[in-house]
């Protein structure tokens, strides 16, 4: 990812840090927080390129200790991440062990450890006597979805640095630009925070079937006209038999229900746009009670579906109280 894009994604970050930088005021530790896909780790690297980058200053993505960096093969630059979804002690010491030594290479160590709230409690111990007494030239990054899972101790002694959601536009925005239908690209946009999973959803052989199951299951609320398991049974796809593409529809469905419940007060965050003037020439047919009735059920039948409901059992029974 380029400092260009990241900007886009994430300005007051880079603002904040290229300001540090040139007043040479970088904080010896950081600590990178935001949801899921609000891309610290790429920042992380960014930061790391705009310390070796031969043009002073900038990341140019092009010279050599850019493309090291970026391909982690550049000996001042460290990454440590979760093995079995655990930072260990032991990674923790050998990253000591490497902070102890002198560079193979001039310039400062760069230290980024990802998902720092999956460290063993013997693991925080260790990375907070290693933040504690910082050498000269060296920065360590640490990285959390959940800064609620870190230490206290560690909290205070780094620079909190908070990440916010990826704008919806832009994730849109990403999606028309690697060739998605801009209704598809909308859709997708709001099943995630991140780009590049935003990309794969939108990519799914099946995604333009879910989306079709929804609308036409969401026109059959609405009418009342139509059995929705009947509709399901006659869908191009089996979600009883596809988990992911059932998360998906679940997820959609939930968008088309919350979309009825605010047809009429908040038209322009309507995410089926293209389903707007149906939605208001039928909403009269449905309470508002029975509007959120139907939310809550696609709500308790995405948490049956984490604790390995039934597939079959659990479509059948949300149509059910759906209708």
């Amino acid at each position: 990812m380029s400092l260009e894009a990241c900007i886009n994604i994430q300005p007051k970050v880079i603002k904040m840090l290229m300001n540090s930088y040139k007043k040479n005021r970088l904080s010896h530790a950081y600590l990178f927080e935001g949801e899921k896909g609000t891309k610290k780790k790429e920042i992380a690297l960014e930061f790391a390129k705009l310390l070796y980058c031969e043009e002073t200053g900038n990341v140019c993505d092009r010279c050599i200790n850019c493309l090291r960096i970026e391909h982690n093969n550049h000996p001042n630059v460290l990454i440590i991440e979760p093995e079995n979804n655990t930072i260990k002690k032991e990674q923790v010491l050998y990253l000591q062990q490497e902070y102890s030594k002198t560079n193979l290479e001039p310039g400062p160590k760069i230290y980024i450890i990802v998902n720092i709230d999956k460290m063993s409690n013997n693991a925080a111990n260790s990375i907070l006597k290693f933040i504690e007494e910082p050498q000269e030239e060296t920065y360590t990054i640490l990285i959390t979805d959940n800064i609620h899972q870190i230490l206290p101790t560690i909290i205070s002694r780094c620079q909190v640095i908070n990440f916010q959601p990826i704008p919806k536009k832009e994730i849109i925005n990403y999606l028309i630009q690697h060739k998605i239908d801009p209704y598809i690209a909308s859709i997708c946009a709001h099943l995630t925070n991140d780009l590049e999973e935003a990309l794969i959803i939108a990519s799914d052989d099946n995604i333009n079937h879910v989306i079709d199951l929804v609308k036409t299951i969401g026109q059959a609320i609405l009418t009342k006209k139509e059995n929705l398991i009947v509709i399901a049974e006659n869908s191009q796809i089996d979600l009883s038999k596809n988990k992911k593409s059932l998360e998906y529809f679940l997820d959609i469905l939930l968008m088309y229900m919350r979309d009825i419940k605010n047809v009429d007060n908040d038209n322009d965050n309507v995410i089926f746009i293209h389903e707007l003037d149906f939605m208001k020439n039928h909403i009269n047919r449905l309470t508002s009670d029975k509007i959120i009735y139907n939310i809550n059920e696609i709500l308790k039948s995405k948490i049956s579906l984490e604790y390995n409901a039934n597939t079959v059992l659990l479509i059948d029974h949300l149509l059910i109280n759906l209708m």
